[in-house]
């Protein structure tokens, strides 16, 4: 990024969304890196900006590819649970599962791509959800930079707490569905 010059926060940005979409990367490597290269603050605006990209093309895609999508996810588990959780508690259902870490968000786009989930409701709700863990990442990541330790470890334990918390509300959300 830093031989990108002022190219640099465009390329994270476009690197961000492609992350989404294509998935090539763990999302938590980039917004663990957002925060080591750019710092908290200026490193989770990037990283929000490109999970929004990224999750708004996710949606659209679904959207304009539906038959093929639908024949690729119509019968897998995974949307199966998402559609029966996201229908029986609207809106809530999909900030949660934003929420929560360890959850496949990207897939989540598509998912609720394909479902009647408006996008005015999509976006707000994806960006609520996302915010915390980003946040918590883009902070790990700028307090490795920093080597602040101490920093590091607490934002790691409420990270680990929050995906112990999901794990068992997990369960829960799965006999629902």
């Amino acid at each position: 990024m830093e031989s990108r010059g002022a190219l640099g926060p465009l390329v994270f940005v476009s690197l961000q969304a492609l992350q989404v979409i294509l998935a090539p990367l763990p999302g938590e490597a980039t917004g663990f890196a957002a925060g080591f290269i750019f710092g908290p603050f200026k490193g989770f605006i990037l990283a929000m900006l490109g999970l929004s990209l990224g999750s708004a093309g996710a949606f659209f895609l679904a959207r304009a590819f539906r038959p093929p999508f639908e024949r690729h996810l119509g019968r897998r588990p995974f949307y199966l649970r998402v559609k029966t959780f996201t229908r029986r508690h609207g809106p809530t259902a999909a900030f949660l599962l934003f929420l929560f870490p360890g959850f496949p968000k990207d897939y989540l786009c598509y998912a609720l791509g394909l479902l009647p989930f408006p996008f005015r409701v999509f976006f707000p709700v994806m960006l609520l959800g996302r915010a915390p863990a980003t946040l918590a990442l883009t902070l790990e990541g700028d307090a490795a930079f920093r080597e602040d330790w101490d920093l590091l470890l607490w934002v790691g334990l409420a990270a680990g707490l929050s995906l112990l918390l999901f794990l068992k509300l997990k369960k829960r959300l799965e006999v629902e569905a």
